[in-house]
C-alpha cells in the first residue's frame, strides 16, 4: 500500500472526513472490492465526501484526466447506481457528484442499491463488517474525542411531559433539535427507505437477524432525493413521517442521528430507527464497551416507582441493556424495583 497506490490515494480523501478511516489491509480489501484501480484513481480527485461537489467539466478540469465527459460521466452514473458515489441534482437541475464517505454513506448506499450479484454482496458485507468491529469502531468511540452520533428521545414521552401550552422552567427547556417531530415538521423532502442495517444482517446471517420493521430509514433534503433517484427510497409527507416514527417506537427501536449540521442546522441528513442486533453503531458502543461513544441526550429516563408495576418490560426492551431488575431481598418486598444505571 504505497502513496502512489490508487486505493491509498481515494483512502487518504476518505479519510478528511469527520469519521477517519484507518489505514489496514482490511479497508484497502473493501475498496478492492467496491472500484477498480481506474475508478479509485480518478475518484481520488474528489476532496472531502459529501462537501467538495463537482459537475463532470470542473471533474476533468481539476483531474487532467484524457477521459472525455461522456466517459466521466458514464463511470459516475455507474458507481451511484452500486452505491458507491454520491450525487446530487442542482437547483438547475444539474447533476453534482461527492465521494460519500465509508459510514454514513457506502455502507447504506451499497446494501440499499442490491446492484451486484449476492455472492459478491456477502463478500463485501462481511469484509466491511470484519473492518467495523476491529478498526472503525474502536477508533471512532474510544479514541476520537467527537461523537459522531446522538439519540433522539421518543416523541411520546415528550407528550407525556409536557402539555401544548405549558410553561416550560429555564431548566427544564428542551431544545428543538432535540425532538424528532421538529425534524419532520422543518424537512421540505422526507424519504423512506429499507434498513440497510438490517438487509446487512440477512446477507450476513443468510436469514433474517430479527423481526423488526425495516421501512423504517428516514432521509431528508438532498440526501432523500438521491435515494429517492435510486430507486431505493420513497417521499413521504410529515403525516406518513410521523406514522413511520411511531411505528419504530411501539418496535422498540432507537431514534438515531448525526450529531452535526453537515446537512443544515435545522435537519439531519437521516434518521436512523435502530435495533442493537443488527444495527452497526449500537453493536459498536456495546461492542467496544463505550456508551457515551454515542453523544448523550438532554433527556435522563426517570422510573417513577410508585407507578412502576415492576412489569420488567422495559429491562427487557432498552437495547443498551441499562436497565436493571433489583431483586428483593426485604421480606415485604420493598426492595423489588427497576433502575437505570447512567453509566
Amino acid at each position: 500500500m504505497s502513496e502512489s497506490d490508487p486505493y491509498e490515494k481515494l483512502r487518504r480523501k476518505l479519510n478528511l472526513f469527520t469519521l477517519r478511516v484507518p489505514k489496514t489491509k482490511t479497508f484497502h480489501k473493501l475498496l478492492e472490492l467496491l472500484y477498480t484501480p481506474e475508478e479509485a484513481e480518478i475518484l481520488s480527485t474528489f476532496g472531502m465526501p459529501y462537501i467538495d461537489y463537482m459537475r463532470v467539466p470542473r471533474f476533468i478540469k481539476r483531474s487532467k484526466t484524457e477521459k472525455s465527459e461522456e466517459e466521466i460521466r458514464e463511470m459516475f452514473e455507474n458507481l451511484v447506481k452500486k452505491g458507491v458515489l454520491f450525487k446530487h441534482i442542482d437547483k438547475k437541475g444539474r447533476p453534482n457528484y461527492a465521494l460519500a464517505p465509508y459510514i454514513p454513506g457506502i455502507f447504506e448506499f451499497y446494501f440499499m442499491s442490491k446492484a451486484e450479484p449476492p455472492e459478491k454482496m456477502k463478500e463485501v458485507a462481511q469484509v466491511l463488517e470484519d473492518y467495523f468491529f476491529t478498526t472503525f469502531a474502536p477508533e471512532t468511540f474510544n479514541s476520537s474525542n467527537y461523537q459522531f452520533f446522538r439519540v433522539l428521545p421518543a416523541q411520546k414521552a415528550v407528550e407525556k411531559i409536557i402539555e401544548i401550552g405549558e410553561e416550560v422552567p429555564a431548566e427544564l427547556q428542551i431544545l428543538p433539535f432535540e425532538i424528532v417531530s421538529d425534524y419532520i415538521a422543518s424537512a421540505q423532502r422526507i424519504g423512506v427507505g429499507i434498513c440497510p442495517c438490517r438487509d446487512h444482517a440477512e446477507i450476513i446471517d443468510g436469514k433474517p437477524r430479527c423481526d423488526k420493521p425495516r421501512d423504517v430509514c428516514m432521509v431528508f433534503e438532498r440526501i432523500a432525493d438521491y435515494w429517492v433517484e435510486k430507486g431505493i427510497a420513497r417521499y413521504v409527507n410529515q403525516e406518513e413521517a410521523m406514522e413511520v416514527l411511531r411505528k419504530a417506537e411501539d418496535a422498540g427501536l432507537v431514534h438515531s442521528t448525526t450529531n452535526n449540521q453537515l446537512f443544515g442546522p435545522e435537519v439531519p441528513g437521516m434518521i436512523c430507527n435502530c435495533c442493537s442486533c443488527c444495527c452497526f453503531i449500537l453493536q459498536g458502543v456495546r461492542k467496544v464497551n463505550r456508551p457515551r461513544g454515542i453523544a448523550q441526550s438532554n433527556f435522563d429516563p426517570i422510573i417513577d416507582k410508585e407507578l412502576c408495576k415492576v412489569c420488567l418490560k422495559c429491562v427487557k426492551a432498552c437495547p443498551m441493556e441499562a436497565i436493571f431488575h433489583h431483586p428483593p431481598h426485604a421480606a415485604d418486598l420493598s426492595d423489588n424495583f427497576v433502575y437505570v444505571t447512567m453509566d
